[in-house]
C-alpha cells in the first residue's frame, strides 16, 4: 500500500476516534468537588490533550533524526513521511495557526458537547467554504464557476442542518445535555465560527508548509509546544471567570473547573483511558493532516476529512445515539453534493494542469527534434 492512502486512512479513521471518543466523555456523569454528579464538560483539557498529541511528535521526530544520523542520514522510505528538517523554517511562524487552532478547539469542544456528533461534523464541512474564499486572498488561487456552485450548494445544506437540530432536538435527546431550542443552536454556531478561524488555519499553514518546506512533524511539534503555552494560560483564566448556561454547569459554575477534572477522573479509569487514546490519536490525526497540506492543499485536507462522517453515521446508528430520519439524510445529501462538486472542480483544475503541462513537454521535444535535424542545403545553380 502507498504510504499516502495508509497516512490518509489514518487521519480518517483517528479524527472519527476523537470526534466519537469526545461525545462518549460529554455522556459521562462523574462526581463534582461539591460531590454532586456533572457532566464531565471540559472543553479546555481537551485542547490542552490535543496539543500535547501534537507535542509528542516534536518528541518523535528528534528521536526519528537522530536515529536517522547515525544511520548514515536516512532512514529509508520513513524519509518520505517524516521530512527532512529545514533551515529555512522559523518556529514562531507556527505561533499564529496555533492561537487560531487553540480558540477553535475551544469553540468545536464546546458546540460537540452542546449538538449532535453527526450535526458537528456535518457543519464542520463549512470550512470548505471559507478555505476557498481565504485561499483566494492569501494563495492567489482562482474559483471558478463550479466552486462557487459548490459554495452555494453546501451553504444550503448546513443551513438545512442547523433548522433541523432545532426541530430534532423536541425528540432527540439521547446524547444531549440541554434539550432547549437556545442550547443547540449556540452549538452549531460555536463550530461554524470555530471553522473561519480553522479555515484561516489551513490557509495560512499550506502557504507557510509549502515556502519554508519543513517536515509536518516538526510543525505538528512546534504547533504543540506553542498551544501547550497558550492554552495553559486559559485554563487558568477559564478555572475562576464565572460562565452562563449552558457554559457553565461545573461545581463553582466556571467555564472548565479542573477542581471537578481530578475529582471525577480519580473515581473512572475508564474515562482516563479514553483520554490517553485521545491524546495519541490527535496526535496521528495532525500530523496526517499537515503531511496531507504540505503535499497536496488544505483543500484536499478538508475534503479527506469529510469522509469520517461516514464513520460517524454508522457508529451512531449501530449505538442508537441519535435518531435519523428522511429530513436529516436530505440535508446530508445535499451536502454532500456540494462537497463532490467542490473535488470534481479541483479534479478537474488538475486535468488542466496535467494536460497544459504535458502539451509543454510536447512542445518542448518537438522544438528539440527541430533543432537537431540537418538543415538540408540549397542547390548551386549553374
Amino acid at each position: 500500500m502507498d504510504h499516502r492512502v495508509f497516512l490518509s486512512l489514518i487521519f480518517v479513521l483517528s479524527g472519527t476516534f476523537n470526534v466519537l471518543v469526545v461525545k462518549w466523555a460529554n455522556q459521562q456523569q462523574v462526581t463534582g468537588s461539591d460531590g454532586q454528579l456533572h457532566g464531565f464538560q471540559h472543553p479546555v483539557v481537551f485542547t490542552l490533550l490535543m496539543f500535547l498529541g501534537e507535542f509528542l511528535c516534536f518528541v518523535v521526530f528528534k528521536i526519528m533524526r537522530l536515529f536517522s544520523c547515525r544511520r548514515g542520514g536516512h532512514i529509508g522510505e520513513l524519509d518520505n513521511i517524516l521530512g527532512q528538517e529545514s533551515s529555512e523554517f522559523t518556529p514562531l511562524s507556527m505561533l499564529l495557526p496555533t492561537l487560531l487552532d487553540v480558540v477553535a478547539s475551544i469553540l468545536l469542544f464546546t458546540g460537540l458537547y452542546l449538538t449532535y456528533a453527526t450535526s458537528f461534523q456535518m457543519i464542520r464541512g463549512a470550512a470548505l467554504i471559507f478555505v476557498g474564499i481565504f485561499s483566494t486572498m492569501f494563495l492567489n488561487h482562482t474559483l471558478s464557476s463550479r466552486h462557487w456552485l459548490a459554495i452555494f450548494t453546501i451553504s444550503c445544506g448546513l443551513l438545512d442542518i442547523i433548522s433541523l437540530d432545532v426541530q430534532r432536538v423536541d425528540y432527540d435527546r439521547v446524547t444531549l445535555p440541554h434539550t432547549d431550542h437556545k442550547s443547540i443552536l449556540t452549538g452549531d454556531m460555536l463550530i461554524i465560527i470555530a471553522e473561519i478561524l480553522h479555515g484561516l488555519q489551513y490557509v495560512y499553514e499550506e502557504k507557510q508548509l509549502k515556502t519554508s518546506n519543513v517536515a509536518p512533524l516538526q510543525a505538528a511539534g512546534w504547533q504543540g509546544i506553542f498551544g501547550l503555552g497558550v492554552t495553559s494560560l486559559l485554563a487558568i483564566a477559564l478555572h475562576f471567570i464565572p460562565s452562563v448556561t449552558p457554559f457553565g454547569e461545573s461545581s463553582r459554575a466556571v467555564f472548565d473547573d479542573w477542581s471537578d477534572l481530578w475529582t471525577g477522573l480519580k473515581e473512572n479509569p475508564t474515562l482516563i483511558m479514553a483520554l490517553t487514546a485521545f491524546t495519541v490519536s490527535c496526535a496521528a490525526y495532525n500530523f496526517v493532516g499537515l503531511f496531507i497540506t504540505m503535499y497536496s492543499s488544505s483543500s484536499n485536507r478538508l475534503l479527506a476529512d469529510g469522509l469520517r462522517v461516514y464513520f460517524i453515521w454508522v457508529f451512531v446508528v449501530v449505538m442508537e445515539w441519535e435518531y435519523i430520519n428522511i429530513i436529516t439524510i436530505m440535508g446530508f445529501i445535499i451536502l454532500q453534493m456540494g462537497i463532490i462538486l467542490y473535488r470534481q472542480a479541483i479534479f478537474l483544475d488538475w486535468y488542466r494542469t496535467l494536460l497544459a503541462r504535458w502539451q509543454r513537454a510536447r512542445y518542448v521535444d518537438l522544438s528539440d527534434d527541430s533543432a537537431g535535424a540537418p538543415r538540408s542545403q540549397p542547390a548551386d545553380l549553374i
